[in-house]
């Protein structure tokens, strides 16, 4: 079986010319890389429809697996498994649109289109039965980022593109930047659950924050998470005159230069053999940056692994190393979203950015066998 060998980021008090300026650079920055098409070319999966089709059928098959899983599970997971669970849910609805607005479905087996067609509404049932328990077992951390779980947040359309290589790196840091609470509570700044009930009211601080260059692993992660949320919570403008007014560079170079920097640590991480400490952190780098239409996060060979470390007798994906001890002190925690073990020894965390990694997979090897 041939594979691809692995690859070496409006407010109303505005004066007028300013809400002019922002206006054009919302066009500007968003407009050349959002588009409802699936593409031709692939990246890293390349277009062999044999090949393709016997991986996109085991991906569409690991993904139902976890699903069920969460279903069989409702009652019982945390929030951070239903933002994952809304992922799977919000791409493959836009992945549906996209090929149907194209008149690709018909380009597709039959069967194909009905699993994925069925995969999504799987997802959306999961992420509807799920959310009145987490809101009665986590309330508060459910008024603070509830949000991150609404039907709908999940919905970012970027048209496929290829990393920018000119865009600023840096080298990897062991320690992470920021604690879960730190990120947490700068998106209640952007849902307004937090010290104002006003949405996306967003300080100096967590600006700073969230938009910083290097940082790796998690906090790395958090960053991209947390300018998604914004674009998608209705943030945008905010954003964009942050940017302005921090002299920084536009939102799609940002986008670059993170992804680009969580690729180099994909890379990494595949080149040192997928450490079981670090699955879990690869497999959230392409859900995160799949998003956004990075194709160098796709690889046959890097597909092969995620598929591996699935339980299907429980469509769950485990570590038996798991639970890492935390180190007291003042030296930051690991700013992975909160996991739990569930029966069998199955991780909420783990099985959810498999889940939405592997929704991303079936986009890209979608448009591979198109192309």
């Amino acid at each position: 079986m041939s594979v691809t060998e692995r690859p070496q980021t409006k407010p109303s008090w505005l004066a007028f010319p300013i809400v002019l300026v922002i206006t054009g650079l919302l066009s500007s920055l968003s407009c050349p890389v959002r588009a409802g098409k699936v593409s031709g070319d692939s990246g890293g999966l390349e277009p062999r429809k044999n090949v393709t089709l016997a991986y996109l059928r085991r991906t569409v098959d690991a993904v139902h697996g976890a699903l069920d899983f969460f279903q069989r599970n409702h009652q019982t997971v945390n929030l951070d498994a239903v933002i994952g669970t809304r992922m799977v849910e919000g791409s493959l609805k836009v992945l549906i649109a996209n090929l149907e607005q194209k008149h690709q479905t018909t380009l597709l087996p039959a069967d194909i289109m009905t699993d994925i067609r069925g995969l999504y509404q799987l997802s959306k049932q999961v992420s509807d039965d799920a959310e009145p328990n987490v809101s009665r077992t986590q309330p508060k951390y459910y008024q603070r980022i509830g949000p991150t779980i609404q039907e709908g947040l999940w919905e970012l359309n970027y048209s496929s593109r290829r990393l920018s290589p000119s865009v600023a790196s840096w080298s990897y840091k062991a320690e992470e930047a920021m604690a879960e609470k730190e990120s947490d509570d700068c998106l209640t700044e952007l849902f307004g659950t937090g010290k104002t009930d006003e949405k996306c009211v967003i300080s100096d601080k967590c600006w700073e924050r969230m938009t910083s260059f290097g940082y790796s692993q998690y906090s790395l992660s958090h960053e991209i998470f947390y300018l998604q949320i914004g674009e998608e919570a209705g943030c945008l403008a905010q954003m964009v005159w942050k940017i302005l007014m921090n002299e920084q560079p536009g939102l799609h170079v940002l986008q670059d230069t993170f992804c680009a920097n969580m690729l180099r640590e994909a890379v990494t991480i595949a080149e040192a053999d997928f450490p079981a400490t670090h699955q879990d952190l690869f497999m959230e780098q392409a859900a995160l940056c799949g998003f956004y239409g990075y194709k160098e996060f796709f690889y046959y060979n890097w597909l092969d692994m995620i598929l591996s470390w699935q339980d299907t007798a429980h469509g769950c994906f485990k570590w038996a190393g798991w639970p890492r001890q935390r180190i007291s002190g003042n030296v930051h925690h690991v700013t992975k979203r909160e996991e739990r073990r569930l029966d069998n020894g199955c991780l909420c965390h783990r099985t959810t950015v498999a889940a939405a990694a592997l929704a991303q997979y079936i986009r890209y090897l979608i448009e591979a066998y198109l192309a």
